[in-house]
């Protein structure tokens, strides 16, 4: 009952925003339809979540043979309605082949930012020709769509069909949950990110901070703690 009305309260306080900066006034059957909607998806994610702790490593795993696996993260400024997706791309060794960082406008909320950052991930592997590919994230609700055979009538659902009909393009696509822990070396390019307003593209590299974290990544692994 108490997330439920925390929804309520936010939804009210961001439809008020909206008003006050856009000029924009959501319908009383838009507001509650989101509310219910939004309270669904956290108790599903809540469940979700249980089995993903259970049978997720809070540490990143190199992929396998010649298969690039690429983490996605997403920052979100709820003021602004300004995200920054960041994208980081390795093969099996851990070492960086790109590492991307693209601004977003008008982004109404953190799933559509995070949804947004997973397509620029699936883009991203396209446009640098790699055939067999995982992408990884913990945006937990937007895997789960991915994953699902079910319509999706969420308000990120054209991105989830465009991300799910790209598959075909690839030898093979996988696209898998991990845990925030894991996912640290994506999350790392956020200060970075904010520095630009357009996007930026390193290849065989990465900002200074973000090769840091790798590195310490990898002495962990060997050395086995």
């Amino acid at each position: 009952m108490n997330t439920l009305r925390s929804i309520a309260y936010w939804a009210i306080w961001f439809n008020r925003n909206k008003i006050y900066h856009k000029g924009f006034r959501e319908s009383v059957h838009g507001i509650i339809a989101f509310i219910r909607a939004y309270h669904a998806e956290i108790s599903s994610m809540r469940q979700a979540s249980r089995h993903a702790n259970e049978v997720e490593k809070d540490i990143w795993t190199p992929p396998k043979d010649d298969t690039i696996k690429i983490n996605f993260d997403a920052s979100f400024n709820q003021h602004t309605g300004r995200s920054v997706s960041r994208i980081l791309v390795r093969n099996k060794d851990g070492l960086i082949m790109a590492a991307c960082t693209f601004p977003w406008e008008n982004v109404p909320d953190p799933v559509m930012a995070e949804a947004r950052a997973c397509l620029q991930a699936v883009t991203m592997a396209k446009e640098m020709g790699f055939q067999d590919v995982v992408v990884e994230g913990d945006a937990l609700t937007v895997i789960r769509k991915l994953k699902s055979s079910d319509d999706d009538l969420s308000n990120i659902r054209s991105l989830i069909r465009e991300i799910k009909g790209r598959a075909c393009r690839f030898k093979s696509l996988s696209l898998e949950y991990i845990l925030r822990e894991a996912n640290h070396a994506a999350h790392g390019m956020a200060r970075v990110g904010r520095q630009y307003e357009s996007p930026q593209y390193w290849i065989k590299e990465a900002p200074i901070a973000v090769v840091k974290l790798i590195d310490r990544e990898r002495r962990r692994d060997v050395n086995g703690q």
